[in-house]
């Protein structure tokens, strides 16, 4: 408003002349007209422009700009026009309208200069602000663009306002295409899918947007894809707290994809150097299993398809294959190959390691005894107290990355070991060495005596001295048992209840211990040992080891053992006289008593004489038979054993036991021909008496049934080598009889009654019955005689349940017998 009334004042100027111009100088209109044409146009172009400016819509504060400037340069210059007419009028009393003109002109110049001033300084203010806008134009697009960091703009809608390069290459992006875009969308649909693990890092990523107060970081990996490489980034993102896009948020994605690996190599080196510590420190891996696994880690360490150890012989010119690990080559320990074959010989010649990745144009191939040559090689020399011994080769027939130092340390730590080990074992076969000399007083001393087993112990246990007392009773030679661990002698469940390291522990804490009990000889065979251990020591007091003195007493205790089972069988045969004739004479007696009361010779008196003479023979049949019996057991030197028909001995005894028992049943079935003849002698019938009267004294049904039937089956029994008798019962630890095991065709007799059976814990004690259990007449003492027997004949006596018995459990003896060889 104030420019467009300025615009009307002015206006009033040209038309106050043209009105003065008519009238008082009766000049044309159209005179007047041209003459204040301009200034009439100027004024109304004033006017209008007030106009506009009001309508353009700019800030209040731009149009008041305007305004001022406007109004205070038209008011500045009317104020110097008032000054100057003032000036003329006082000093002239006239106007001079030329200089008025020329004062116009020079005002205009003025405030001209002024405005082109201050266009001059807006141009270099849009000037220096579009070389600032250059300026971070080339920072974005050479510096952040450039960056191999992924960097993310993000408003505080969530959506793209801008990426480099390298977010477009790690993630397959158009940037075009992502610009723009809502960033959750974009997650689901592009981004995550290109890691590895696209929940975890989608959860992560949302999570930041919900808490955006927060700076996040985490790594994740991508995979490769058709537009993007495999790498590993870490992610960083916090909020923009200022400037245009206050509010929304900053991500950048660091590749740190060579970090990664390089801890993924660490950890690969890191499994190596622990594969390697287990293998060495294995105690189950003698040193060749160690070498073989070694060799195996070497060849993976190079990928390499052929890994050897080998001694050298550079005199002879030759490479001796000690372990060998190949794919194609035919290759194995104990090979010799010319050393002209190998690589290994510029190794002999330079006493280093030697590798390459690519064989040098002047180092011709060698084949190492293989049908085509190796083009990688790495190879280290193995040292033995200072002089060479050997190689650790690896080789691979194709080209081989360039080996890094790690890889080099490896094979030469392999190679350190190596021969570590091997001057180890030289130095423990040299300190053995010096021990046998440092003893050889205390060998000369026991060597001479053979009667007792006497041998040094280090403080581990472990043997250092033999005699030979020692190799006869043990078996075992000096140069098979020195550095032994002497709980070799001790059966294995004693082994196992820890006894040897028992017996060393008391010897050292009380100096010696004493222990009697079964040991084990080389052959495996067992003997018992009456053992002492004593504690050796020396002038300090400190242990140095033990001395252990055995006497093998099996003998003595078998005969101690033979003593008692002698004694033991003559208690029965006591029992069994004292028993069986005792009950039959008093019998006799009884009867007798009765006759002598009634005086008569009547039926009755007949008959009681009739079971006189009947138990009198019965008793004469007892006494010869307990006579057998002491010859055949007791005295088993003077007793023999020839073939004995089994049909005949079953008929007799089966037919006995209808008569002594009409209210049984007795069934046989399947009983061998007459012809067919066992181990046995005149006793046999006795083992069948026995253990038929058994079925059916000790039977609880009304009507006892007893089945006898023989089937086929073969028996493992002991046979002299001198004789080529059978040896019935045989103990493999007596030293003065050989024998050796043979499968034998045998007859089992099988006797089953329907009684109520036996219990299965006390199955195997019925027929081993103590004679201490014998106090009564049958119980079992005739069973403990049918034991006894079939130990004499080579055979053996079990006992089962009657399993074709419904209603009762029942029993089954099972008598085997050897078949006779007739020759």
């Amino acid at each position: 408003m104030p420019i467009s009334l300025l615009g009307l004042l002015l206006l009033s100027v040209p038309l106050y002349d043209m009105w003065e111009d008519t009238t008082a100088l009766s000049w044309a209109v159209a005179t007047t007209a041209i003459e204040n044409a301009p200034l009439i146009l100027l004024s109304i172009a004033l006017v209008y422009g007030g106009i506009w400016l009001g309508r353009t819509g700019w800030e209040p504060e731009y149009v008041w700009t305007v305004t001022k400037w406007n109004v205070g340069i038209a008011a500045g210059i009317a104020a110097l026009y008032v000054l100057v007419i003032a000036l003329q009028l006082w000093a002239m009393h006239d106007l001079k309208p030329v200089i008025l003109a020329l004062d116009g002109v020079l005002f205009g110049s003025v405030a001209a200069f002024g405005v082109g001033v201050y266009n001059a300084r807006q141009r270099r203010t849009e000037a220096d602000l579009e070389r600032s806008r250059e300026e971070y134009r080339t920072l974005t697009n050479d510096a952040l663009d450039t960056s191999e960091v992924a960097t993310l703009v993000l408003d505080d809608d969530r959506r793209v306002v801008w990426i480099n390069e390298a977010t477009a290459e790690y993630f397959g992006l158009e940037r075009s295409a992502v610009v723009g875009r809502e960033m959750h969308d974009l997650i689901t649909e592009r981004i995550a899918d290109a890691f590895e693990d696209p929940e975890r890092v989608r959860d992560r990523l949302f999570e930041a947007y919900e808490h955006d107060d927060e700076t996040v970081e985490f790594e994740c990996h991508v995979t490769a894809g058709p537009e993007r490489e495999e790498r590993w980034l870490k992610h960083w993102s916090k909020p923009i707290e200022s400037g245009r896009y206050e509010g929304g948020r900053i991500e950048h994605y660091t590749d740190i994809t060579a970090t990664k690996r390089r801890e993924q190599e660490l950890d690969a080196r890191e499994r190596t150097l622990r594969e390697m510590y287990e293998i060495i420190s294995d105690p189950e891996r003698d040193f060749d299993a160690k070498v073989e696994a070694l060799i195996d880690i070497g060849r993976d360490l190079f990928d390499a398809e052929y890994g050897s150890f080998a001694r050298i012989d550079p005199d002879e010119g030759e490479y001796h294959i000690e372990a060998v690990r190949c794919e194609d080559a035919d290759r194995t320990a104990g090979d010799i190959i010319p050393l002209t074959q190998t690589h290994c010989q510029r190794l002999v010649e330079e006493e280093r390691t030697v590798q390459f990745e690519a064989r040098p144009f002047d180092v011709p191939k060698q084949a190492y005894g293989t049908d085509a040559g190796f083009e990688t090689y790495v190879g280290t020399p193995v040292y033995v107290d200072g002089t060479l011994y050997g190689s650790l080769c690896f080789l691979d027939r194709d080209e081989a990355d360039p080996f890094d130092d790690w890889q080099l340390t490896m094979v030469e730590l392999m190679g350190n070991w190596i021969g570590y080990e091997l001057d180890r074992k030289r130095l423990m076969e040299e300190r053995r060495r010096r021990l046998r000399e440092e003893e050889s007083k205390f060998e000369e001393v026991v060597e001479g005596v053979d009667n007792y087993a006497i041998f040094a112990l280090d403080t581990e246990g472990h043997v250092t001295s033999w005699n030979q007392g020692a190799a006869r009773i043990k078996g075992y030679e000096e140069d098979e048992i020195v550095g032994e661990h002497f709980s070799v002698f001790y059966p294995a469940e004693d082994v196992e209840n820890g006894l040897p390291e028992t017996l060393l522990e008391e010897a050292r804490e009380n100096d010696r211990t004493h222990h009697e009990g079964w040991r084990v000889r080389k052959d495996g065979t067992r003997f018992w040992a009456d053992v002492t251990i004593a504690a050796r020591r020396d002038a300090d007091g400190d242990l140095r080891g033990y001395t252990k003195v055995v006497e093998d007493m099996t003998e003595q205790r078998e005969r101690e053992r033979a003593l008692e089972h002698e004694r033991e069988r003559l208690e029965f045969m006591n029992r069994i006289i004292r028993h069986n004739i005792l009950n039959g004479l008093n019998l006799v007696d009884a009867r007798a008593d009765l006759l002598a009361d009634e005086y008569v010779e009547d039926d009755a008196a007949r008959a009681h004489l009739e079971t006189i003479r009947e138990r009198v023979d019965d008793l004469a049949s007892v006494i010869d038979t307990m006579r057998t019996f002491m010859d055949a057991v007791v005295r088993e030197s003077e007793h023999e054993t020839y073939p004995v028909s089994l049909r005949d001995a079953l008929d007799e005894k089966v037919a006995l036991a209808r008569d002594s028992y009409p209210e049984a049943t007795f069934t046989t079935h399947d009983l061998p021909d007459p012809e067919t003849t066992v181990v046995g002698d005149d006793l046999v019938g006795e083992v069948f008496e026995n253990v038929l009267s058994n079925a059916v004294v000790h039977n609880d049904k009304e009507t006892p049934e007893v089945e006898v039937w023989t089937t086929r089956t073969t028996r493992s029994v002991a046979i002299d080598t001198e004789t080529g008798e059978i040896l019935p019962d045989f103990d493999a630890g007596r030293p003065d009889v050989e024998a050796v095991e043979r499968e034998r065709p045998a007859i089992v007799v099988h006797v089953a009654d329907n009684g109520p059976g036996i219990p299965d814990d006390e199955k195997d004690d019925v027929v081993r019955k103590g004679v201490s259990e014998l106090n009564e007449p049958g119980n079992g003492f005739g069973l403990y005689l049918v034991k006894e027997m079939m130990d004499a004949y080579g055979g053996s006596i079990s006992v089962r349940d009657n399993d074709a018995i419904d209603d009762a459990r029942g029993t089954v003896f099972d008598l085997v017998f050897p078949i006779a060889d007739e020759e």
